[in-house]
């Protein structure tokens, strides 16, 4: 990007790429320019991408070496930044080296030619940094499972470039697509809310159809951006249901989750006019006793039409080496 571009990026997130060094999210906080020279930024840290390679020495991790903490701010070139694609989820530091590390983790571990000492090394480290984050969402007072009042973030529809959208105070576009999701908007009066149709139509739980006009206001629960509530409000309630008995089986449940990656909640958000979607989630439980990797790899149609295929395949594994398997699918429902 030139530095014309930059300027009108300040205050956002964009890429820093360091090569071996790692890949970065970072806030733009400065663009500085001098005579005859390359445009440089000034950027805040916020999260990891891509840990670097040199960090792993097969029987042991060094993540003090990561040469960025969040937070920190420093200068790089033009060349190593570059604008932030949508699909990249925003996540918090340690919730970012983590979805790193399990993407390693679970890579390696489907090579047979892989070191077992630096998969050893990683499980001693995943579960270490999950107590981390464990220990202080106690001290925060987290409780994944009560029930606060709705915090709304607003937005206004609009129709784009032939895409129907709502955009934030921010200036960011939120693609609409048929899914789960549930909207609020005011209509006669009172506060109603619905799920997204398609073609600039809303709909009702009763099935009134709502079409708001240009700048209208919409409103979405902040609790539908948490990356592990829409995960369960997606799934089948078969699939949930066996979902959840296999957490009985391992000694966990809902308050125990450390950390959700959702590939869903991503294509979702910044895929726009598609409706069928496939990837893996990657979900951490942690108690006090021991932890639980699951990989949630899904396939949708969001179309809401009856027939449409759906599969959930729940893969768990445990530090002391327990797995299972969980398919569901209504493939043969039909």
């Amino acid at each position: 990007m030139d530095r014309k571009e930059a300027q009108q990026l300040v205050g956002q997130l964009l890429i820093v790429d360091l090569g071996v060094d790692g890949v970065y999210l970072g806030e733009l906080v400065n663009v500085v320019t001098e005579p005859k020279k390359p445009w440089r930024g000034e950027v805040r840290i916020f999260s990891v991408l891509s840990l670097p390679d040199s960090i792993f020495r097969n029987d042991t991790i060094a993540l003090h070496e990561v040469p960025y903490d969040e937070g920190d701010i420093d200068l790089f070139r033009s060349q190593q930044l570059k604008r932030r694609p949508q699909q990249i989820q925003i996540e918090p530091y340690l919730d970012s080296v983590l979805t790193d590390l399990k993407r390693r983790y679970i890579r390696l571990k489907n090579d047979v030619s892989a070191p077992s000492a630096e998969l050893e090394a990683l499980e001693v480290y995943i579960k270490t940094l999950t107590s981390q984050k464990r220990r202080t969402e106690r001290t925060k007072g987290h409780n994944a499972g009560n029930d606060e009042a709705p915090f709304y973030n607003e937005y206004t529809f609009h129709f784009r470039d032939n895409h129907y959208v709502l955009v934030d105070s921010k200036g960011e576009s939120l693609y609409l697509t048929p899914s789960h999701f549930e909207y609020v908007w005011h209509q006669q009066g009172k506060l109603v809310s619905g799920r997204y149709e398609g073609d600039g139509v809303f709909v009702r739980d009763n099935g009134v159809r709502y079409i708001p006009e240009e700048n209208s206001v919409m409103l979405i629960d902040q609790k539908q951006f948490d990356p592990y509530y829409i995960l369960r409000k997606e799934l089948d309630p078969v699939a949930l249901q066996g979902f959840e008995y296999n957490l009985q089986l391992h000694d966990v449940s809902h308050r125990d989750l450390i950390h959700c990656y959702n590939s869903l909640l991503e294509q979702l958000l910044n895929r726009e006019n598609e409706t069928s979607f496939q990837g893996v989630n990657f979900l951490t439980f942690q108690t006090d006793e021991h932890f639980v990797l699951v990989q949630h790899h899904f396939k949708r149609n969001l179309t809401f039409e009856s027939g449409q295929p759906v599969y959930d395949r729940f893969e768990f594994t445990t530090d002391k080496g327990k797995r299972t398997i969980s398919l569901y699918t209504n493939a043969f429902r039909f």
